[in-house]
């Protein structure tokens, strides 16, 4: 397997990274997941959390209908809908990428991501999904279903070349007529060896897009150096931005991005902003290898630098949080979350709770791969978590509420 495997990397070129990916995979096949010491002081906020339903693989996506429906996507390639307490798989979408031959239980990367219903919904009747595609570009499609069937597909969007590194996929909307697309670009850059796909602004990976809700290119958007009219491209210099929310009592756009080993960012996304990957960054490379190519004075003269950083101590360098989604709580059934931002730590295997008034960040007792937060109608709030162990379809959505 392990041969096969390495084969097919090289196939795809996608070297060192590829392989430490599988490493990843193979090591832990029969281990399970399991949380460790949150990097940050534990909070006493009291709540409750019941599990709502099992049987995900790497729930990525989650579009909420009202506090009983919703849209559940599942990287490998599993459409879901959850409606009053019943999972049924939606049928007709088109095949995402996976990796190698069908039959193999993982997926390396991209695969079927963010959903979301049109603000309008029912009303105007479209759902939007991204996924890379069996050519490894990043779609975005919207689709209409009825009895657990699509029944209508429109193409909306697709990058202009191939990539393998694409992650962070995340939909926004500004409005009913807006919406934002996040995608990223988690290669690896040193600064002996950099990889400036996010700073070319021919190429769609590393940046953040603005479309209009049938896929057009608002008037609105910036006109960016080398072009003579608007693009899609909103802002660029991302590594992988997996967190987006648009708050639409302040009409921001914030982002939680993935550094490389250390350095993840929360960013208040502007209009044809430059946030510096790699050019610059508070993270060093996984090798230990420094990645920043100029020196933060030189960054701020012409990209916008972090709001905030983490970077978690420790005697090699630093460790990331790898910031997997990105909820700021408004009318919460748990009061002391009200006007906070949560933030799932991936490589800590916990939920975070960062104040961004005072940049004190801490931590929750709700453990496990957090892929996804969503908040209901009610107030309450959904985290899809991954299964802990390879060989189980044991993700499950945690519905986590006031304290009883």
């Amino acid at each position: 397997m392990l041969n096969f495997l390495l084969i097919h990397l090289r196939k795809k070129g996608l070297g060192f990274l590829g392989f430490l990916m599988i490493f990843f995979v193979i090591s832990c096949q029969n281990q399970q997941l399991m949380p460790v010491d949150s990097p940050y002081p534990m909070s006493d906020d009291q709540f409750s959390s019941d599990t709502l339903v099992r049987g995900f693989k790497i729930p990525f996506g989650l579009a909420i209908l009202n506090d009983n429906e919703y849209l559940i996507t599942d990287r490998v390639g599993i459409l879901y809908h959850f409606k009053n307490g019943v999972l049924a798989e939606i049928k007709g979408l088109p095949a995402v990428q996976t990796f190698g031959d069908p039959g193999l239980p993982f997926i390396i990367n991209g695969g079927l991501m963010d959903i979301s219903f049109h603000p309008s919904y029912p009303h105007i009747p479209w759902v939007y999904v991204a996924y890379f595609s069996e050519n490894s570009r990043l779609k975005l499609i919207r689709f209409k279903f009825e009895n657990e069937n699509i029944t209508e597909i429109e193409p909306l969007f697709e990058t202009r070349t191939s990539g393998y590194y694409g992650n962070g996929t995340r939909i926004a909307w500004q409005d009913d007529k807006h919406l934002f697309l996040n995608i990223g670009n988690s290669n690896i850059s040193t600064v002996s060896n950099p990889v400036l796909v996010s700073q070319d602004l021919k190429e769609d990976w590393g940046k953040i897009h603005r479309l209009m809700d049938d896929g057009s290119i608002p008037a609105d958007n910036p006109i960016l150096e080398g072009y003579s009219e608007p693009i899609s491209i909103w802002s660029y210099g991302h590594r992988d931005a997996q967190g987006l929310v648009y708050d639409q009592d302040t009409q921001t756009l914030f982002a939680a991005e993935h550094g490389p080993k250390g350095g993840d960012e929360f960013n208040i996304i502007q209009k044809g902003g430059n946030y510096g990957w790699p050019l610059f960054t508070y993270g060093i490379d996984y090798s230990g290898l420094p990645v920043s190519m100029i020196s933060k004075d030189s960054a701020a003269t012409f990209t916008i630098l972090p709001e905030h950083y983490w970077t978690v101590p420790t005697n090699d360098g630093g460790r990331a949080i790898a910031p997997s989604s990105l909820l700021l709580v408004k009318n919460s059934s748990i009061p002391a979350w009200n006007d906070q931002f949560l933030v799932p730590s991936l490589a800590f295997r916990r939920l975070l709770k960062f104040n961004r008034e005072t940049g004190i960040t801490e931590g929750l007792p709700i453990t496990g791969r957090i892929r996804t937060l969503k908040q209901l109608p009610s107030g309450d709030i959904l985290a899809l978590i991954e299964k802990d162990n390879i060989n189980n379809s044991n993700g499950y959505i945690l519905r986590i509420g006031k304290s009883n």
